[in-house]
């Protein structure tokens, strides 16, 4: 299958992203010859956090001298992001190979995301891993990635109430879908501190014998390059190391990977200091508080799009210096997430909005998120009919800072037009 068919064939799958359950994957991975099982892997859940997770500890892996792949999800621009190998997406042949061989291993109409699971895993098998960091897509337990049944380690970022319709409406209920990926004998490492969360994920853990840490953050900030994109950050022992990520979020990520990193040494992957701070300082997750310059002017990428990773969003602008200049800011935001409550938060903080729709059939219209942010408070508020109409509306407009927010499908709309304008 060439890269062109492949993704023609995936959009015909789209309407069928999310089909909860594991029998098509796992009929799928057998007859691919079970290729989950061919590498180690690290497995990463939890509601916000966990894709800066992924990508971090990839790099951390990467820079101990190991073969590492990368699957995470959604992608910003092209899906050939989603799989990586030693911090390169997989080649455009490549891909349309390994969807072609997933969609051959079918055994009733996969998904989407089943799809890519089993292309990811078909792939990373060819090219002999020394470990994989693998990203739950949505919840756990169902998730297509569970059908790794003895990871090195798995870790839970965080717990929040987002994909409520799929995975329940209060914190209890979904980090009993996400701790579903905890496994018999395999260490979990847990970021969350809420209690209601963790005493279902206490009592999971203890359900099916697995030794679980909970973590708290050792890591602070000293200082910040916010044009650069990285920060100083001190721990516990007095060392330094420096973080290619911004915002405070990110470093309670980054004290999690530290730690994850010391228990897999006790499964098999050494990692010394140097790998550590090595691996934190090259990390990158784009569409993350992402600081672009365009023409002489900063645009701010952050895909946040449900209520607690729009908190950590405002928490980092509120805390960079481009808070205090003049700001276009510009959103897009999906009918299943809480669009209003996002939009009065943005309203005391965001005079100036241009409201346009994510690229996703579930986009609230321009129109009608404009008068949704009228109503929420905001004072000067416009409509454009795409991401790149109100993009290229900033840039004429003189403001010095454009903000791209509430949506990763925007935000990837964004980095594309931003590439394109840096041209």
């Amino acid at each position: 299958m060439t890269y062109a068919r492949a993704i023609e064939f995936l959009s015909g799958r789209q309407e069928t992203r999310w089909k909860f359950g594991l029998r098509r994957i796992e009929g799928l991975m057998a007859n691919l010859g079970r290729p989950q099982d061919s590498f180690p892997a690290i497995h990463v859940g939890g509601t916000n956090g966990k894709g800066s997770v992924c990508a971090m500890l990839a790099e951390v892996l990467r820079s101990a001298g190991l073969r590492v792949g990368l699957y995470t999800s959604p992608h910003l621009v092209a899906p050939t992001e989603r799989i990586q190998v030693d911090g390169n997406p997989i080649p455009d042949e490549d891909f349309g190979r390994a969807v072609g061989a997933a969609q051959a291993a079918e055994t009733e109409e996969a998904s989407y995301f089943e799809l890519l699971t089993g292309a990811a895993f078909h792939y990373f098998r060819e090219r002999r891993l020394d470990a994989a960091v693998v990203e739950v897509g949505l919840g756990g337990r169902l998730d297509a990635t569970n059908v790794l049944d003895r990871p090195l380690l798995t870790v839970l970022t965080s717990i929040g109430l987002d994909h409520t319709d799929f995975l329940g409406d209060s914190t209890a209920s979904i980090a009993g879908e996400k701790a579903g990926i905890l496994k018999p004998g395999i260490p979990c490492l847990c970021g969350e501190a809420d209690e209601e969360a963790l005493a279902v994920i206490r009592r999971r853990a203890g359900e099916v014998g697995a030794p679980l840490k909970v973590h708290r953050p050792g890591l602070r900030t000293e200082s910040v390059d916010w044009e650069g994109g990285s920060q100083r950050l001190r721990g516990p022992d007095g060392e330094l190391l420096i973080l290619g990520l911004l915002g405070r979020a990110a470093v309670c990520n980054a004290s999690l990977v530290r730690e994850a990193c010391s228990l897999l040494g006790g499964r098999g992957i050494s990692i010394d200091e140097r790998a550590l701070a090595d691996g934190l300082a090259h990390a990158r997750w784009p569409g993350r508080f992402q600081v672009v310059p365009v023409r002489g002017r900063t645009l701010i990428l952050d895909g946040a799009h449900n209520p607690a990773a729009f908190e950590a969003f405002l928490d980092t602008w509120l805390s960079s210096p481009f808070s205090r200049g003049q700001a276009v800011f510009i959103t897009g935001m999906l009918q299943d997430k809480d669009y209003r409550g996002m939009l009065r938060r943005l309203s005391v903080h965001a005079p100036r909005l241009v409201a346009t729709r994510s690229d996703s059939p579930r986009s609230v219209s321009p129109e009608g998120l404009a008068a949704e942010a009228r109503a929420a408070g905001c004072r000067d508020v416009a409509s454009a009919s795409s991401a790149e109409a109100a993009l290229d509306a900033w840039l004429d407009s003189g403001v010095p800072v454009g903000v791209v927010c509430g949506s990763l499908y925007l935000v990837g709309a964004a980095l594309a037009w931003s590439r394109r304008a840096a041209a």
